[in-house]
């Protein structure tokens, strides 16, 4: 199913609720992953952070083994089925997603203050990635970054695959799309956006 129909369903849910038919549409499009969204949505496993005085805003979707860093706008979660199988064009979306983008037209997510003294520690823990292998030092990802950056200011957007061996070739080590796709999502200058597979910059 493309996005903007996706898009669409959201749009109607935010103004009409989820209605049984939209039910049975999102199961036969999304599958398992739809049953997935909807038993996380129900149980009250989406949590969205508000951090002040920042205002800042992290949303977390609590998975079977790891609280999950999800980011609406760039579509993006630190869940193992978003590397393997969406970075790949196999799936649209995780289910971690399509329960955030639920949980948010609907209104039902817990809402959790927090310090912005306690963001960095936090974000840090969100962001451990387990299948990440070596850690990469703190110059090394901002390199990575400021030539990712670069790479893309020519104006055309590039898969996670096509960005890699780009920077492959400059000689930077970078295991695995899915850990190139780590540092761009979180860029703390958000530079980097992703749609549809395909990252640019904002």
């Amino acid at each position: 199913m493309g996005s903007l129909v996706f898009e669409k369903l959201c749009e109607d849910m935010r103004k009409n609720g989820l209605t049984n038919d939209q039910i049975l549409l999102l199961s036969k499009i999304f599958g398992n992953r739809f049953d997935n969204a909807y038993k996380i949505l129900k149980e009250g496993r989406v949590k969205r952070y508000c951090f002040r005085p920042s205002g800042r805003i992290v949303w977390i979707v609590v998975g079977k083994e790891r609280d999950y860093h999800v980011i609406p706008e760039a579509n993006f979660c630190t869940c193992d089925d978003f590397y393997f199988r969406v970075i790949d064009y196999e799936a649209y979306l995780c289910y971690h997603l399509i329960a955030q983008k639920l949980a948010d037209v609907l209104g039902e997510y817990m809402e959790i203050e927090a310090s912005d003294q306690i963001y960095d520690t936090l974000m840090e823990e969100w962001r451990t990635v387990k299948v990440v292998k070596k850690a990469l030092p703190i110059t090394e990802i901002k390199n990575i970054r400021e030539a990712s950056s670069i790479t893309l200011s020519e104006g055309r957007g590039m898969s996670v695959h096509q960005l890699l061996t780009k920077l492959n070739a400059l000689g930077f080590d970078i295991l695995t799309p899915r850990h190139l796709a780590v540092i761009l999502a979180t860029d703390p200058e958000r530079r980097f956006s992703c749609k549809d597979g395909v990252w640019e910059l904002r």
